[in-house]
């Protein structure tokens, strides 16, 4: 009974080992070649809109510690913005022509500066 229990081990042994065996000594696979584009780069991720969130509206916009106040920081559209509240302050001429003394904190979520902005540079 032993016999027959190496043999059958042994056995089994010889029909595996030219699978691992020939796999192992076989011949690296050829190097992939190179890409004739650059890959893409990644988009950049959207700004998350409704709810508290939305995005600036413009480049160079002042965040400051109260409205009208000191500058803080600097914000730009596609930093995106969490708002926490509107308060009033100093009326501001909008570039589209209006006016509006809404004044809104916000967290710039790129930069985490929290300030103040005014209503017109807020999507």
């Amino acid at each position: 009974m032993m016999k027959r229990t190496k043999l059958a081990v042994a056995g089994a042994a010889l029909l595996l080992t030219p699978l691992t065996a020939g796999y192992a000594s076989a011949a690296p696979a050829p190097a992939p070649s190179a890409p004739t584009t650059a890959p893409a780069a990644p988009a950049p991720a959207a700004c998350e809109i409704g709810g508290p969130h939305t995005d600036f509206k413009g480049t160079t916009i002042h965040m400051r510690n109260r409205p009208g106040g000191d500058h803080v920081g600097w914000a730009a559209q596609g930093d995106c913005a969490y708002w926490y509240q509107t308060d009033s302050g100093p009326t501001v001429q909008c570039p589209d022509g209006s006016r509006t003394a809404a004044w809104q904190l916000v967290q710039n979520k790129r930069t985490g500066v929290v300030g103040y902005v005014s209503a017109c540079y807020l999507g």
